[in-house]
């Protein structure tokens, strides 16, 4: 390719150029920029914008939460409301630290110490009778309809501990299931 030697080439080279092409390539490409560029500027310079930005700042990160506003506008509103929403973030995180919260070992021992207890206590501490029990509850879900477990299930589950040659009531059962 020859480089343009006067204004007249330079002119004559331009001529040919179609910038319906060049425009094609570059309105995409900035197109997002402008549209964040003037949302930024109508939220700085418009205090109901500003709420609102705000607003698509706080809300739009959470997965849950779709807004459908487009990319520039939530960046624009991210980049416009950092500083608040780091000072709501650095909040939070303080009355977290605050907060004395148990760890999982700690719930774990509060919750299953009574229940063991519970269970130690009812149930006779025959193994035959806890394996006879056992296998009645799992053939009582097993083979009765959905949903009917919680109402015929006692009934069935003593009916199979009396075929065991175990004889408890119906209210005994629905004590321990």
């Amino acid at each position: 390719m020859k480089l343009p030697n006067s204004a007249k080439d330079f002119e004559k080279i331009m001529k040919n150029v179609d910038f319906t092409r060049v425009l094609q390539i570059t309105v995409p490409i900035l197109q997002p920029v402008i549209i964040g560029g003037l949302w930024l500027l109508i939220s700085r310079l418009d205090t109901r914008a500003d709420a609102l930005s705000k607003l698509i700042a706080i809300a739009e990160p959470i997965p849950t939460i779709d807004l459908n506003v487009p990319a520039p506008v939530v960046l624009a509103s991210l980049y416009h409301s950092v500083d608040e929403f780091s000072d709501v973030l650095n909040e939070v995180i303080e009355r977290l630290r605050d907060l004395d919260l148990p760890t999982t070992e700690e719930i774990v021992d509060k919750v299953t110490d009574p229940i063991a207890k519970g269970v130690d206590e009812i149930l006779p501490d025959n193994p035959e009778f806890k394996k006879a029990l056992a296998d009645c509850i799992m053939n009582a879900k097993k083979n009765l309809p959905f949903g009917s477990y919680f109402l015929l299930g006692p009934v069935w589950i003593a009916n199979c501990l009396a075929k065991k040659g175990i004889n408890v009531t119906a209210d005994f059962v629905k004590g321990q299931i």
